[in-house]
């Protein structure tokens, strides 16, 4: 299992903001990239381990399909940014949360997690 954090953006997530939530999850931590998927993963700069893994920006445009798929309540148009830790790790899901909330105090919105 993950522990999953999204964050529900009002306004769009440009790479300027999330560079500044990334720093906010931990600064740290080291920047890797999975080009085919293009995902971005942050890892522990002593052991390397993987602290978080998210996606780029998803625009949903229905609305309340935030409602319907994670119970939150949000205005439509809204930007969907998902975050994934590997289960078990406090630090990482630690760091998830700081970089979901760093998100959605820059651009409004909603945050929900999974626990």
């Amino acid at each position: 299992m993950t522990f999953d954090a999204v964050a529900l953006c009002r306004d769009q997530p440009v790479p300027a903001v999330m560079l500044s939530a990334m720093l906010a999850a931990g600064e740290q931590l080291k920047v890797d990239t999975v080009d085919v998927t293009q995902l971005i993963q942050l890892r522990h700069p002593d052991d390397g381990r993987l602290m978080l893994t998210t996606e780029g920006p998803r625009l949903v445009q229905v609305p309340g399909e935030a409602r319907r798929l994670l119970g939150v309540d949000v205005p439509s148009p809204v930007w969907w940014v998902e975050t994934r830790t590997p289960d078990g790790d406090p630090e990482a899901e630690a760091a998830a949360r700081r970089f979901t909330h760093a998100l959605v105090a820059a651009l409004g919105g909603a945050a929900w997690s999974s626990r």
